[in-house]
């Protein structure tokens, strides 16, 4: 939609890495919450031992100062398959970006901290692979993460001051999306060159 406009329906834009960033951000922030929940009910744990993030975010910040953050980024785009065609011939995609959920975890003690995260990278995967509650949060586009293309990586235990250990670690993911491309029309285009003809003739009169 245009900034202060209202939405051109003749047009429909590719969601590109921001949007794929930005879908998986969104869910996470709806979701986590409510997801967090049932495994500390499941664990026998209190929210002190698994707290909510404390930030969900789509970019990667100078500095770390807030625990847990959830950060999801794009890494590329990896293929572009088209799938068919929409109205008027215009071309219909499936789009895959290669994608990364980073936890990062600070608590105290090096158990703890280990704990900590091992038991968000669940909670974040059970989150991503999901793929019915990844569909239903936003049905315009089809978005799905390819099950097989998930792989996940640890860090090593980073000592700070005063005995806190920071820890953390990504999921990688491959995210299938839904896009298309609104071509111009032939009339519309048509009618552009007709004015540019009307405008050169004015000029030659003039």
């Amino acid at each position: 939609m245009p900034a202060g406009g209202t939405p051109d329906l003749e047009f429909e834009a590719m969601y590109g890495p921001q949007f794929a960033k930005k879908f998986v951000n969104d869910y996470l922030s709806v979701e986590l919450p409510k997801r967090l929940i049932k495994y500390r009910n499941y664990w026998g744990v209190t929210n002190a031992d698994i707290p909510d993030p404390e930030q969900v975010i789509g970019y990667e910040p100078m500095a770390l100062d807030r625990w847990p953050s959830i950060i999801t980024v794009s890494i590329s785009g990896q293929r572009f398959e088209r799938v068919g065609y929409m109205k008027y011939g215009d071309p219909e995609y499936n789009v895959t970006y290669a994608m990364r959920t980073y936890v990062w975890i600070r608590t105290e003690g090096p158990e703890e901290t280990t704990v900590m995260r091992d038991r968000y990278m669940v909670v974040v995967r059970s989150a991503l692979m999901d793929h019915p509650c990844l569909k239903r949060y936003s049905a315009e586009r089809l978005a799905l993460i390819e099950e097989s293309s998930i792989n996940e990586q640890y860090s090593e235990l980073t000592l700070l001051k005063g005995d806190r250990f920071l820890g953390g670690g990504y999921i990688g993911y491959d995210l299938r999306i839904e896009e298309a491309i609104v071509r111009e029309k032939f009339a519309d285009l048509l009618e552009v060159e007709i004015i540019k003809e009307k405008a050169k003739i004015g000029e030659e009169l003039s």
